[in-house]
């Protein structure tokens, strides 16, 4: 179980992390970016899978 404030941040935090890994993936400017993109897009994506099926604690 997961007290209900960490559990809403978690997730909110993985959900900008999908969005962050999706922007380094798609801009056209730099390589280093977008070598990382796919690293953080999967952490993003990992992490919100575990935190949005946990339960918040009551």
């Amino acid at each position: 179980m997961l007290q209900g404030r960490f559990a809403q941040i978690a997730e909110f935090s993985s959900v900008v992390l999908l969005l962050v890994g999706i922007v380094a993936l798609c801009q056209p400017f730099s390589f280093a970016v977008f070598q990382y993109g796919f690293g953080i897009l999967l952490t993003g994506w990992i992490g919100l899978t575990i935190f949005s099926h946990r339960k918040p604690a009551r």
